[in-house]
């Protein structure tokens, strides 16, 4: 009965550290663990619709002019341990205007995330193709097929990570060798990806956008270890987009998205307000400001400032997940930029960009 209760004992006492250890618990399970638990860990931003080479190829040169550069940005969990640090960059440019006003396209996509005492880092570079089929009467309608490219590269660094086999019977200590050995701590991967979008511009404050893309079509072999059956899931798309004027003033952009991979799904949702300034000069200034949310996963309040072909916008996150004891209900940060160009500017009578 002693043995046993002596036992028990060290049982608790190893349950209580890893309760004060989430760093380790995440980092593991997510990095290094099963490797069903790696499968599907896709980055993903709240400002959805603000990230379009992200979301799906099809949204490459779907907007109103000749270049466009994005930036996003997104801190989040910064109370927990194990912190995400994510950023993404890409700039398109309209290679062709046909004869039909059909349009040509391309884009570089580049992000960055990393995460945990591992140090997991994820390194995407992709190049992006559309074409672009305009219809109507008025070339109202925009149907384009896009195609990415991508070389990914993953790796990790365990120096600060703790071991099962580090627990000495009382604690873990950091002196007993992990004597674990990897393959590979780096691993590179070529990725594949393809999508449809659909637009309707009735005019520039009404319009609505429908996408679905494919991602890691060819499904890359994704593991540290030696095991080839260990594949990244394709990744499923569907998102819209509405801009509505409501009033001289206001407009309403409805936007909602969902995914899946494998068995893990995601679905976004929410909208923003537009109101355009009152201003004498030639400029085209909006505020926005909205609400957005993520099934039982977290909500976020959204603003933003529109300036001629600028838009700048910020959010935070509210946690509602498991975490959200560690986290204190704190989700995140995210910054995202867009800014337009176009070959020829009508200062005159600026025009209000669709930026999808």
């Amino acid at each position: 009965m002693k043995a046993r209760s002596q036992k028990s004992e060290i049982r608790s006492q190893k349950e209580r550290y890893f309760l004060l250890k989430p760093a380790f618990i995440f980092c593991w399970l997510l990095i290094i663990g099963h490797p069903s638990l790696v499968i599907g860990q896709d980055i993903h931003f709240s400002h959805f619709n603000f990230s379009p080479l992200n979301q799906n190829p099809a949204n490459t040169n779907l907007f109103n002019g000749d270049y466009r550069f994005v930036g996003n940005y997104k801190n989040q969990w910064p109370t927990v341990p194990v912190k995400f640090n994510t950023f993404s960059a890409s700039a398109e440019m309209n290679f062709v205007t046909l004869s039909n006003n059909d349009r040509v396209g391309g884009g570089l996509l580049f992000y960055f995330d990393r995460v945990g005492d591992s140090r997991f880092t994820s390194l995407n570079t992709a190049l992006s193709f559309s074409y672009t089929y305009n219809f109507g009467k008025r070339s109202e309608h925009a149907l384009v097929y896009g195609i990415q490219f991508g070389v990914a590269n993953k790796s990790f660094n365990y120096a600060n990570l703790n071991f099962d086999n580090q627990w000495n019977g009382d604690a873990f200590d950091a002196n007993i060798p992990a004597n674990e050995q990897y393959s590979n701590t780096r691993i590179n991967y070529f990725d594949l990806g393809t999508g449809l979008a659909y637009r309707w511009d009735k005019n520039e404050r009404t319009n609505v956008t429908f996408g679905f893309s494919v991602m890691h079509l060819n499904q890359p072999r994704q593991t540290f270890y030696t095991d080839n059956t260990v594949k990244l899931n394709p990744r499923f798309t569907l998102h819209t987009r509405g801009q509505v004027k409501v009033s001289k003033r206001v407009d309403i952009v409805p936007e909602a998205m969902w995914q899946m991979q494998d068995t893990k799904q995601e679905f976004v949702f929410g909208a923003h307000a537009k109101y355009y300034m009152p201003v004498k000069i030639p400029h085209n200034i909006a505020l926005n400001a909205g609400a957005y949310g993520r099934v039982t996963d977290a909500f976020w309040l959204f603003a933003g400032m529109d300036f001629d072909n600028l838009q700048v916008n910020l959010s935070y996150d509210i946690n509602l997940t498991g975490l959200r004891t560690a986290s204190r209900y704190n989700g995140g940060i995210e910054v995202s930029v867009i800014y337009i160009l176009a070959k020829v500017k009508n200062i005159s009578k600026p025009v209000c960009p669709s930026f999808l």
